[in-house]
């Protein structure tokens, strides 16, 4: 059926409401509380913990003997959707979202080599609407989490250049619950039930759909010192190609207390209540709505950062970096149902753009210390104005960061850093999106709206 398609295409879309909303996509950059407190500009000059393997993997031989970095970030978005035609503004209801990331390094102690492993989430979000929302009928909850696995190893191949790099395992998992429109399926061959006056958006059924993936990729990067006062370094972290072999699709029942009036298409008698004929779909075997299985295919997109830092003014630390996000990869995503619904299997329109981002970040040491930390971003989207929709109402952020390490001790160091987020608001749909041919113009029927409060706290501790 078309509304068990819709269901587990809507949940790899992966486009999922910005629980991260800092980020391209559903990319997440919540990795470390000093980088976050410093604009994620952390490229050339890496904080000086073992984060640095995400970071950029050359630069752990700056680093001194073993390094533990860990810790966690709050993340509190919040959405909106106003009609055009009826001016009513529903707020989304978004969990908070918590991703952690863990790092250990070692660095012998000529700053030669070094290596370490690094457990982060660089992709994760989540989004949920309330019950009677119109779009819940492209996505009402869905989440998202991508957890990556990253040895990774350095090596000095002079007293001022280093270069890095590590194997990376991706596992990923998908979740989604979506109301399904009894208005748009069929009651006899060319006849919809819309079409016998059921209104559109009348939910007969919800679905759940739940998928995990895992993959590997690989992470790079360079590192080097021009002068004393200037430093450079570039990171890439390549595509991964996830393949969800296992999903499965639950679907429930909802009432819609209809009842078919005489000579109705189904030949059913007058008063014949709806929900009593839909039943068999759900329980029977080979029902097109019984729990059924589901693969498909989403591609995670590469990232490119690179970074220029000058510490030239006393107790300052400045850096400036670009980053490219390879959303392009993510064009179309084959969908292929192993169940009632495999005739149903088709490939998902999504049409994502490489996107882009500038961060500039600012770090002052003072004689205490204690570190105090600015940052700024700017964030382009990847979704095309045809793909704004309730699973992912992307728009141009502009992120305020500011943060803190305090020490704690010879040994360990406490890191906070908080994040503001604040975007203008984009136009986007409430529909499935059927056809190349479609326009946003044709689509858009709305206004949406995010913001996002983020808190990082972490730890790290060196020996």
């Amino acid at each position: 059926m078309k509304l068990a398609r819709a269901a587990w295409c809507a949940a790899l879309l992966a486009g999922l409401m910005p629980a991260a909303a800092s980020a391209q996509g559903f990319q997440l950059n919540e990795i470390g509380s000093c980088a976050i407190g410093r604009g994620q500009a952390v490229t050339a000059s890496p904080c000086t913990d073992a984060s640095m393997i995400y970071w950029n993997p050359a630069a752990t031989v700056e680093l001194s003997g073993f390094s533990l970095y860990f810790g966690d970030a709050y993340i509190g978005a919040r959405g909106s959707y106003t009609s055009d035609t009826t001016g009513q503004t529903t707020y989304a209801n978004v969990p908070p979202a918590f991703p952690p990331n863990v790092f250990f390094n070692y660095t012998d102690k000529d700053h030669k080599w070094a290596a370490g492993i690094g457990m982060y989430v660089p992709y994760g979000l989540t989004n949920q609407w309330p019950n009677g929302f119109q779009g819940n009928f492209a996505g009402q909850r869905a989440t998202i989490a991508t957890f990556y696995v990253q040895p990774n190893v350095a090596y000095a191949i002079s007293k001022d250049w280093s270069i890095g790099v590590g194997a990376v395992y991706g596992y990923s998992s998908v979740q989604l619950r979506e109301a399904l429109d009894i208005s748009t399926q069929y009651a006899a061959p060319g006849v919809t039930f819309g079409m016998l006056g059921i209104p559109k958006y009348t939910q007969f059924a919800s679905a759940t759909v739940n998928g995990t993936g895992q993959t590997w990729g690989w992470a790079a990067g360079i590192h080097g010192k021009i002068g004393s006062d200037w430093q450079v370094g570039a990171r890439y972290l390549a595509p991964m190609y996830f393949e969800y072999k296992n999903g499965t699709a639950k679907f429930q029942q909802v009432q819609t207390n209809i009842t078919l009036a005489a000579g109705n298409p189904l030949g059913a008698p007058a008063g014949t209540p709806l929900d009593a004929l839909l039943t068999p779909e759900f329980i029977t075997p080979g029902g097109s709505l019984v729990t059924q299985g589901a693969t498909a295919k989403i591609d995670h997109p590469w990232q490119a950062q690179l970074g220029l830092s000058y510490s030239g003014v006393t107790n300052w630390l400045f850096e400036l970096d670009g980053i490219m996000s390879g959303w392009s990869v993510l064009q179309n995503i084959p969908i292929t149902f192993t169940g009632p619904a495999a005739a149903s299997s088709q490939v998902l329109i999504s049409d994502y753009n490489d996107s882009w981002a500038i961060r500039a970040g600012a770090e002052h040491a003072f004689a205490s210390g204690l570190k105090g930390r600015l940052g700024y971003s700017y964030v382009s989207t990847p979704v095309p104005a045809v793909s704004v929709d309730p699973t992912l109402p992307d728009q141009d952020r502009h992120n305020f960061m500011i943060g803190a390490g305090v020490p704690l001790g010879a040994t360990w160091t406490l890191d906070a850093a908080y994040m503001l987020v604040y975007t203008a608001g984009r136009r986007g749909r409430v529909d499935d999106r059927t056809s190349e041919s479609q326009t946003a113009e044709e689509l858009n029927s709305g206004n949406y709206q995010l913001w996002a409060n983020i808190l990082s706290v972490s730890f790290k501790a060196s020996w």
